[in-house]
């Protein structure tokens, strides 16, 4: 936003989110200016997604951004907020055809292989995929957080670390019928949610964020992960169409995890990158578990990453 002239009165309001039942009418007050100084609308999406917790749903903030959008507003200092003129275009809708293509243009030519990313990976998986979880448990998290598995559609069941270490050590990763899915962020001891659910409330710490994209071609999701300068701890085959990324973010607390995954995500669109994935309580692959034909595979782990360099770079 630095580089965008933004009124003294709106730094003001995103310096001070509003108290529940006056987000609305600021996230209006924010949204105009913004889009009139010429930010785009994935930028203010990111912006107002950072101000407010889980009560202020994305479907909510995305209707704003058009409405503030439908308003045409101008830059500040021209007297009136709106104008006549033709309004900004909407966001190009990213295809697979246009997120291969800048696909292409980001790798250069360069392309890896699961076999190069096992060679360059700090953590090795264990000779017997069915246990690749184990390393992924003991690097992502401590021993005492309550880690989410679901095999099936519903809560999951929840258990600490080692206690699921333990399991899997004596009959391998649970499998069902969607495979298995595990919480990389831990959880608390209850979920929260209406119907008994785990919600972004209910995460105790903001470790990871979920980078994932079903419109690549494999081979190309893979090579664009090895290259992006992002602190990457962990690469996992869904043993479907895609590979999950979980890429270290060490937010304070659920507000900065917003922003930071927000704007990450907004700059990653135009790669084909999933939008919906930016929320803390997202689920994940846990890799050793059968599903369907294929199974979840541990492809690379760097728990200990903090640098945002990518895994391979280009030797200069």
């Amino acid at each position: 936003m630095s580089a965008r002239f933004i009124p003294e009165r709106t730094r003001a309001e995103l310096a001070m989110p509003a108290a529940p039942g006056a987000r609305h009418c600021q996230m209006i007050r924010v949204a105009v200016p913004l889009i009139g100084n010429g930010l785009s609308p994935e930028a203010v999406f990111a912006e107002l997604r950072g101000k407010y917790d889980h009560t202020v749903t994305d479907i909510e903030i995305r209707g704003v951004v058009k409405w503030a959008l439908s308003k045409n507003p101008r830059p500040s200092g021209f007297g009136n907020r709106y104008h006549n003129s033709p309004a900004p275009r909407p966001a190009q809708t990213v295809t697979i055809e246009s997120a291969t293509a800048a696909g292409e243009r980001f790798l250069k030519g360069h392309r890896h292989t699961e076999a190069e990313l096992l060679r360059a990976s700090p953590w090795r998986p264990l000779d017997d995929s069915a246990f690749d979880a184990l390393p992924v448990l003991a690097g992502l998290f401590n021993r005492d957080d309550l880690v989410n598995v679901c095999t099936e559609h519903g809560v999951g069941i929840t258990k600490t670390r080692n206690q699921w270490m333990s399991r899997i050590r004596d009959a391998g990763a649970p499998s069902g019928g969607i495979g298995c899915m595990f919480r990389p962020n831990p959880v608390s001891g209850t979920p929260t949610g209406e119907k008994g659910g785990w919600t972004d409330a209910d995460i105790t710490a903001h470790r990871f964020a979920l980078l994932e994209s079903d419109l690549l071609p494999l081979d190309l999701q893979l090579s664009i992960l090895a290259r992006l300068p992002l602190p990457i701890a962990a690469i996992i085959f869904s043993g479907g169409k895609s590979y999950h990324a979980l890429v270290r973010v060490g937010a304070p607390d659920a507000v900065e995890y917003r922003k930071v995954v927000g704007r990450m995500l907004a700059l990653l669109r135009p790669l084909g990158f999933d939008q919906s994935t930016g929320n803390p309580s997202r689920m994940s692959r846990l890799p050793g578990a059968i599903r369907g034909a294929g199974q979840q595979k541990l492809i690379y782990l760097n728990p200990d990453t903090s640098e945002a360099n990518p895994i391979f770079e280009s030797k200069k």
